[in-house]
């Protein structure tokens, strides 16, 4: 989410609070038993130090689960699932914490969290990333941040080519948020052209930050037995509507076959890479539920209501947003700003496509 649209959120969410509008209309919505599942999406945690972009530290997750806690429920995806296509069976609101990729501070500093709280969560990992082969958009960003370096050593011709024809510009000195622009950017080209540029990146002389550090089998079977569920991401991280129908089936049955051969138990909850509606399509669904996948869960953003599509369940990225933000979001006051229902107390919401 941009600063614009962020600071727009904000200020929406902070003068609906003080209005007293969120707590008004989150009581309105159960006393009509309008119960929902809202999935929060995460990726890496860190125990401490400054929280970089998809990163949220230890102390903030506590505090942002403690005050979940006072108010909802929590399950794992694959429960929650369970209880959206039975009829009447959510009585309350639930909560399901999701931690994308299978990075480590998953296990170094969300579980330690998540025990102590007594929550579960799901953790949708990146096989080949678990099996030493990283994640093709870490290295895109720590490739790109070397190769921007003001004061670095002069690029090879080619490779200032290449990265002129994929990025229409190389002007040799990108800040952290243009860098962040251009993996974005990668998202959306054809992963044949995204993987030479990857590939003359890492051939040529560049000092690279350290890799990001996946979970160790070990840790996810640890994770698997104290209860908490284990999906799947994907082997390589595609976004598979890019790809074709053979190569989507071999991501799909390659990733779940990989977490039941090291847990002893087929996965049932699938998460779409990026996730956006554009990212995956019918196909990829009807892959999904053959290969025994009954929950999936996208990044558009939203709660769920019984009987939607298990396969297209919206989440909410909330990541380092306030609490007030974050109550006002599973409120469902941004669905009444869009609706118009709500004139001139939080507009600012209506650009967060309500909830």
């Amino acid at each position: 989410m941009g600063r614009v649209r962020r600071s727009a959120l904000r200020a929406g969410a902070l003068l609906a609070t003080a209005a007293g509008v969120v707590p008004m209309i989150r009581r309105r919505r159960r006393r009509r038993a309008d119960h929902r599942v809202f999935v929060f999406a995460y990726h890496d945690v860190c125990a401490e130090g400054p929280e970089r972009e998809g990163v949220i530290s230890a102390a903030r997750l506590r505090r942002q689960v403690r005050a979940l806690k006072r108010e909802y429920g929590f399950a794992t995806l694959a429960r929650a699932g369970e209880l959206l296509a039975e009829p009447g069976a959510l009585g309350q609101d639930l909560v399901v914490l999701t931690f994308d990729d299978g990075y480590a501070g998953n296990f170094e500093a969300a579980w330690p969290v998540l025990r102590a709280e007594g929550v579960p969560a799901t953790f949708f990992v990146t096989t080949g990333f678990l099996d030493g082969k990283g994640l093709w958009f870490d290295l895109a960003r720590r490739a790109l941040a070397a190769a921007a370096r003001p004061r670095g050593a002069p690029l090879p011709a080619r490779l200032r080519g290449s990265l002129e024809l994929v990025f229409g510009e190389w002007p040799g000195a990108w800040s952290p948020a243009r860098i962040e622009g251009a993996v974005e950017h990668l998202k959306g080209v054809s992963p044949a052209a995204r993987d030479r540029l990857l590939a003359e990146l890492a051939a040529a002389a560049l000092t690279l930050a350290p890799a990001a550090r996946p979970l160790s089998w070990a840790q996810v079977r640890e994770l698997e037995a104290a209860g908490c569920e284990i999906g799947c991401h994907t082997v390589d991280h595609p976004i598979l509507a890019q790809l074709p129908r053979r190569r989507q089936e071999q991501e799909i049955w390659q990733s779940r076959q990989r977490v039941a051969e090291e847990t002893g138990r087929p996965p049932v909850s699938f998460a779409f890479p990026n996730g956006r509606a554009r990212d995956f399509d019918g196909a990829t669904c009807e892959l999904l539920r053959a290969a025994g996948f009954r929950t999936a869960c996208t990044t558009i953003r939203g709660s769920n209501r019984p009987g939607c599509d298990p396969l297209r369940l919206r989440r909410l990225g909330i990541g380092s947003d306030p609490a007030y933000v974050v109550a006002a979001r599973m409120s469902g006051l941004g669905e009444l700003a869009v609706a118009g229902s709500i004139p001139g107390v939080a507009r600012g919401l209506a650009i967060d496509g309500g909830t």
